[in-house]
């Protein structure tokens, strides 16, 4: 971490601590001077257990990504006993949490293996988040314990975004002093991907809290995310078997790609940079993973292909050409009996096809074939271009776009282009 940004992860956890601690004395000031007092302890005791378990049980989307259910305990709190009580709830947590990681192995995170800096800065981001988003609840006309509709809409929907807009805007502060991005771009794409996990939480929370106040509400609430609980549970498989798919996928090209030096990594790197230019272009998360397959998979028709004529150092001659030009094909031949989506297909099939028209299999152009098609083509192109091959030896990247550039509208989708150098400028690749 650079300077600026310790002394800013340091200034948020004191702040955050200092308030979450001075909000348990408060909390349990007030509760312990009540003449009964059991009733608002099990209510407390109860919410704090489960945003553990919610905190110990993310769902990891994607490797930066992940997603939990804590949210709707947190605005649960907020709606029904205000920001005193969030803000304790969090803080008594936060030495109960161990997270699974995202490695692949038995590992976890908790208070006891991690900086200390990250656990206070998490607690009190999360902390001062709470309590604000509380307060605007309250300053919204919301009125905690009070669930009438629909004067509770507005806050509602208050409280939920504020809490999603302090947290987020706290935590890309921490990444831009530390030199990890534009703040405001960083911002707008973590809110874009927070917005249907509020639109999941708000009601949720809204239901919760209103059976919390209920007599025994309690108990049924513990019953009421049982069922939440298990359809995590059954999501979490889904993803589980999507990522043993892909990992099976990866596997599979590696071990082709092995038995030629020269084409080693080739898909992989394909992979990558078809990956930035999807999401350059704005691709739906689930268009990205069928993408990445076909990046991977491109080439496996390959297999087919006569070693010599693979590694063979010369130029090769019009029937050479002719059998390496099959192997698209081929690979669609091998993958036939494979359950693969129709686009990665495609993909596989026409990376070779030219934007005028003028490539193989098809001699497709143009808008007849998906702009995915052509995103693999760049890639594809810009890997070989930039790499060593037995007939001639990697390019200078600055020779390489010039050449992107000049076949723009002919070879290559011009769309593709522009955003994969887009792309490579943003990772100062390319001025």
């Amino acid at each position: 971490m650079s300077r600026s940004s310790k002394i800013y992860a340091y200034i948020v956890s004191v702040i955050g601590l200092s308030l979450g601690s001075y909000c348990v004395y408060l909390y349990f000031r007030q509760i312990l001077a009540q003449s009964d007092s059991k009733q608002a302890l099990a209510q407390f005791g109860v919410l704090t257990f489960l945003y553990i378990i919610c905190r110990c049980l993310p769902i990891y989307i994607r490797d930066d990504y992940s997603i939990d259910m804590s949210f709707v305990c947190n605005l649960a709190s907020i709606f029904c006993y205000g920001p005193i009580f969030s803000a304790a709830m969090v803080t008594i947590s936060t030495p109960f949490i161990i997270i699974p990681t995202n490695t692949g192995e038995r590992t976890f995170t908790h208070i006891f293996n991690r900086e200390p800096i990250k656990t206070a800065f998490n607690a009190g981001n999360i902390t001062t988040s709470a309590f604000i988003a509380s307060l605007l609840y309250q300053k919204s006309g919301g009125v905690v314990g009070d669930f009438s509709l629909p004067q509770i809409l507005l806050p509602l929907v208050v409280a939920s975004f504020s809490f999603i807009l302090l947290n987020c805007s706290i935590l890309m502060l921490l990444f831009t002093l530390n030199g990890q991005g534009a703040f405001f771009p960083a911002l707008l794409k973590n809110l874009w991907e927070f917005m249907p996990n509020i639109a999941a939480s708000a009601p949720i929370a809204y239901f919760i809290a209103k059976i919390l106040v209920m007599e025994n509400g309690v108990y049924l609430v513990l019953f009421i995310m049982l069922p939440l609980l298990l359809a995590r549970y059954s999501f979490v498989l889904y993803l589980d078997a999507k990522a043993n798919y892909y990992n099976m996928v990866k596997t599979l090209t590696a071990a082709l790609e092995a038995k030629d030096k020269y084409t080693e990594g080739h898909s992989h790197r394909v992979e990558e940079y078809a990956e930035m230019i999807a999401r350059k272009m704005h691709y739906h998360p689930g268009d990205i993973d069928d993408i990445k397959v076909a990046a991977l998979l491109h080439d496996v028709g390959k297999i087919g292909i006569d070693e010599k004529i693979l590694n063979k150092p010369g130029p090769l001659t019009p029937e050479e050409r002719a059998v390496i030009m099959t192997h698209p094909v081929i690979s669609a031949s091998i993958l036939k009996n494979v359950k693969l989506n129709d686009a990665v297909r495609e993909a596989i099939l026409h990376h070779h096809e030219r934007y005028d028209g003028g490539g193989y299999p098809d001699h497709t152009k143009g808008g007849e074939i998906s702009t995915a098609v052509y995103v693999i083509g760049v890639a594809d192109a810009y890997d070989a271009m930039t790499s060593d091959r037995p007939y001639c030896a990697s390019m200078p990247v600055e020779r390489v776009v010039e050449i992107l550039k000049e076949e723009s509208g002919k070879q290559f989708h011009p769309k593709v282009v522009c955003a994969f150098l887009e792309a490579l400028r943003e990772q100062g690749v390319i001025s």
